[in-house]
């Protein structure tokens, strides 16, 4: 007669095998995730960029095609603002999405002239905080430029590794 043995739990064997399979799923996935992330803050970097690029595009319209110098001058027509050139309410430019203790948008320093612009395409942008987004217009209001510090503290590039910088050159 076979006796038939009742079993209440799992073996060791069996506990150590399911951890080890947890543990290569967890080390396979997590960089994946990491690298999800910077790209999730990036794409957000890169929508505050085509947010002030609007805003300038809208203050050139209705300006007689004259750019603001920095994002000061601009704000009106930053979401909630009252999109008129003559003043009024101030928008809220979008937030820092790496840093919520640093602003979203800042003034970079005025440039001489659109063939300045121009130059800042191939210069090597700097800064130390990263996802924000810098603005700078011409002094002669002809042109002006939009860049970033993306997630990893270099300037956010597109598809093909170029600096992600946003020109206007009327």
């Amino acid at each position: 007669m076979a006796v038939q043995r009742q079993s209440k739990g799992f073996t060791l064997v069996e506990l150590l095998v399911v951890v080890v399979i947890v543990g290569i799923l967890a080390a396979i996935a997590l960089p994946n995730f990491i690298g999800a992330q910077k790209k999730s803050k990036n794409a957000a970097v890169k929508s505050n960029m085509r947010t002030v690029q609007i805003a300038a595009e809208t203050y050139g319209t209705d300006s007689g095609g004259r750019y603001g110098l920095d994002p000061g001058v601009i704000q009106n027509y930053a979401p909630g603002g009252s999109n008129s050139f003559a003043g009024g309410q101030l928008g809220t430019w979008p937030a820092n999405p790496v840093d919520v203790g640093i602003p979203g948008v800042v003034a970079g320093t005025a440039l001489a002239d659109a063939a300045a612009v121009a130059a800042l395409r191939n210069s090597i942008l700097t800064g130390t905080n990263y996802g924000q987004t810098s603005y700078s217009g011409t002094t002669d209001q002809t042109s002006y430029a939009v860049w970033a510090m993306g997630a990893d503290g270099r300037t956010v590039t597109d598809a093909i590794g170029t600096k992600a910088l946003i020109l206007s050159n009327q």
